[in-house]
């Protein structure tokens, strides 16, 4: 076990490009998931991405999608479930993998004092209820430091920046709203920029960097994509398959 404050140095060590498991280890495993989780620590990853969404009782649950079709044996919206309901759901047996769909409370028990964590808050019409039920179990953990929290919703970043002023944040951002992500990021003090890899070149990590900004990307899982985004010195690579970005990073030491 390593203590949150060393969880927190892991991040600003000069060990990048850090190798964050996207959703865990989904290109092994169902993503989302406690197995997904350990199997990405198994690969290697120096720490995990998750998606966080609100159920209809106010409890945060791990998932993805605001429906359940794509990643459980069910249907419908999310927000329209109890968590009790959700959390009873099939999220994997089809890839061989029987597992549930975690709350954000089983997370942060079961992993928040073995690696860092990159909270992804969905975008939710429930905005306030998601932010502050993230910021404040966050809090109470004592897990503040070895956590980040992304978002796509810049609004949700700018309150939580009020709930907890000393949230690491990283703004996510697609090729149209790059313009907004650095502004609200400079707004917020952000310490991450997370584009889509596709985007990330050596003139927009130059440009994140003279913001004070450290840039993660995702989902890099092609291997020549992988070494491209090492060798522009990216500070950190989301991907499905983590051991990918440790290979490809020890290869360059």
């Amino acid at each position: 076990m390593r203590d949150t404050a060393e969880l927190a140095r892991v991040s600003h060590m000069r060990v990048f490009p850090l190798a964050i498991g996207h959703r865990g280890a989904a290109g092994h495993m169902p993503e989302n998931t406690m197995v997904s989780f350990e199997k990405a620590l198994e690969l290697g990853a120096d720490a995990i991405e998750f998606d966080v969404a609100l159920c209809l009782d106010g409890v945060p649950v791990i998932i993805h999608d605001d429906t359940l079709e794509r990643t459980t044996d069910s249907v419908g919206l999310v927000a329209d479930r109890g968590s009790d309901e959700v959390r009873a759901l099939d999220a994997g047996s089809w890839r061989g993998h029987p597992a549930r769909v975690p709350t954000l409370e089983e997370v942060l028990v079961g992993l928040g004092d073995r690696t860092l964590l990159n909270l992804e808050i969905k975008e939710s019409p429930r905005r306030a209820d998601l932010v502050d039920a993230c910021a404040r179990m966050v809090d109470d953990g004592g897990l503040v430091a070895s956590t980040v929290f992304s978002s796509f919703d810049l609004d949700a970043l700018r309150l939580l920046r009020r709930l907890l002023s000393e949230a690491r944040i990283g703004v996510l951002c697609v090729p149209r709203n790059l313009e907004e992500a650095l502004s609200c990021a400079a707004e917020i003090g952000a310490e991450n920029l997370h584009p889509p890899s596709v985007l990330v070149t050596a003139a927009l990590i130059e440009r994140a960097h003279a913001q004070g900004l450290r840039v993660w990307t995702w989902t890099a899982n092609d291997p020549a994509d992988i070494e491209r985004l090492c060798a522009l010195e990216v500070e950190g690579i989301f991907s499905d398959y983590p051991e990918r970005v440790v290979t490809a990073r020890n290869a360059r030491h």
